[in-house]
């Protein structure tokens, strides 16, 4: 094992931490994954894409109602109808049969038999780790229930659309499918599952992967996506979960796109400090002053009034410690040297900057990058069945939301989530972008049921959990959260 994979694994931190006396090196890479052998990988891209070439001939592809197709910024709101309650241990019970009855019943109101024959569908749930094994209760909080997807994707079959796999790219490897009985559902219910799980980057073929520019990116300009998602006779089904995360307070279909890049450009969470660091082998792909931009934008945004943008304290003590200049400095020295004089420029740059200053406006402003870049989902869902706040665990909120606009969905979800996207980082910076709108004031809203279409005249009647964010170190410190 090379040194700098070594000492992006947890092992390797931790001992470098020791022998070093230094800060933990793994602050550097907050989204590190194991550097270990895979058990299985399950599926291949490459296999699947073999699947799905070989089903187009009697495929039909999907279309939506034609309401959401003549209304691509709006949103439209399903009331689920789960009935459940908690064992006695306060643990949602199972209800696997309703949420498969609600995935079909969730299609059929939303796509019509298509007319075109040929192409693909491809399904991205947000699919992650958070398993009981012994218990495993799909509605955990974290993801897309599995027998949701696999009733919608039954659903797609009935009409025609014969043709459909789904992906999984996140934190979630192929012998916890097995262990947790996902590979079992997927394969009851004839649904190809792509793993796009390989040990490093390179393990990848070329043919597996798609490539896409945006040379007005703030941190990327280049960037994959494994196939079949964005390929030319692809329908592809973009599926996040409701629930909250430190980084972009709410974690939904934008940043569910996450999951269909691979390993190594897909951990968008990288860190301001430490992206370049983890991730040399991808840099030629990326601005080279990506933190001069990332800290200009964010004194730009700070300056604007733009909340919940340095929770923890990070940005005052950076500007404490020296700031750009000693990073730099410190960053420089780092790279042309080798031994105890590497070692203290580390130590020397993570005394500037604690690795998740700027984390958030990094984030935002990478994910925006990829969407600008990205042709567009077909379509953009989230669950919301059973969502999750840091402070709250696990609700029962029992909607599903539907839209052709990302902003839209985000920031709609958002808000019945307990959240105001006019003041969401990710958000703001979406609307900046002229990536959609932001503001619910503006966006219109619609139930969707088996009676028809009916508009949301006051997005204020809309009902409201309350999923709160610890952000970064909070909840360990008792400290506030939003």
């Amino acid at each position: 094992m090379k040194r700098r994979t070594f000492l992006a694994t947890t092992l390797g931190a931790a001992l470098s931490t020791n022998i070093w006396s230094s800060p933990d090196l793994k602050d550097h890479d907050i989204s590190w994954e194991p550097d270990q052998q895979l058990n299985g990988t399950g599926l291949r891209i490459r296999d699947g894409l073999r699947i799905l070439k070989k089903g187009e001939k009697g495929n039909i592809a999907p279309v939506l109602r034609e309401e959401i197709l003549d209304n691509p910024s709006a949103v439209f709101i399903i009331k689920a109808g789960i009935t459940n309650e908690r064992d006695e241990n306060g643990t949602w019970k199972p209800c696997n049969d309703q949420m498969e009855r609600f995935g079909r019943r969730a299609a059929e109101l939303v796509f019509r038999k298509g007319g075109k024959k040929g192409g693909r569908t491809f399904i991205n749930p947000n699919m992650v780790g958070h398993y009981d094994s012994k218990n495993p209760t799909y509605h955990n909080g974290w993801i897309v229930h599995p027998y949701l997807t696999a009733g919608f994707a039954d659903s797609l079959r009935d009409i025609g659309n014969t043709n459909s796999a789904m992906g999984v790219r996140g934190a979630l490897w192929h012998d916890q499918m097995v262990e947790w009985g996902l590979t079992d559902i997927f394969n009851t219910h004839k649904l190809p599952v792509i793993e796009a799980h390989v040990q490093y980057f390179k393990d990848y073929d070329k043919s597996e992967l798609e490539w896409h520019e945006n040379p007005e990116g703030v941190v990327a300009r280049r960037f994959p996506t494994y196939k079949p998602t964005f390929q030319d006779g692809t329908t592809f089904i973009n599926i996040a979960h409701a629930h909250t995360h430190q980084l972009g307070h709410t974690t939904l279909t934008m940043k569910n796109l996450q999951g269909v890049m691979p390993r190594g450009y897909g951990h968008v969470c990288d860190s301001w400090t430490g992206l370049d660091l983890w991730r040399a082998p991808f840099m030629k792909d990326f601005n080279r002053d990506y933190r001069s931009k990332v800290e200009k934008s964010y004194f730009r945004h700070a300056n604007m009034g733009f909340k919940h943008w340095d929770e923890g304290g990070f940005v005052k003590a950076y500007r404490e410690n020296g700031g750009y200049d000693v990073f730099m400095k410190a960053l420089d020295i780092y790279r042309k040297s080798k031994g105890e004089e590497r070692r203290k420029a580390l130590e020397r740059m993570n005394a500037v900057a604690e690795s998740r200053v700027f984390w958030v406006e990094q984030w935002s402003q990478r994910m925006m990058d990829m969407v600008e870049g990205f042709p567009k989902p077909y379509v953009n869902m989230v669950e919301g069945v059973f969502g999750r706040g840091d402070d709250c665990g696990v609700i029962h909120t029992d909607f599903f939301t539907v839209s052709r606009s990302m902003t839209s969905i985000d920031a709609v979800t958002s808000w019945m989530m307990g959240h105001d996207p006019r003041e969401l980082p990710y958000l703001r910076i979406a609307k900046e972008r002229n990536l959609g709108e932001n503001d619910i004031e503006k966006i219109p809203i619609f139930y969707l049921s088996e009676k028809g279409i009916e508009k949301v005249r006051d997005y204020r009647t809309l009902t409201r959990a309350k999923m709160g964010v610890y952000q970064f170190d909070m909840k360990e410190n008792g400290a506030r959260f939003f």
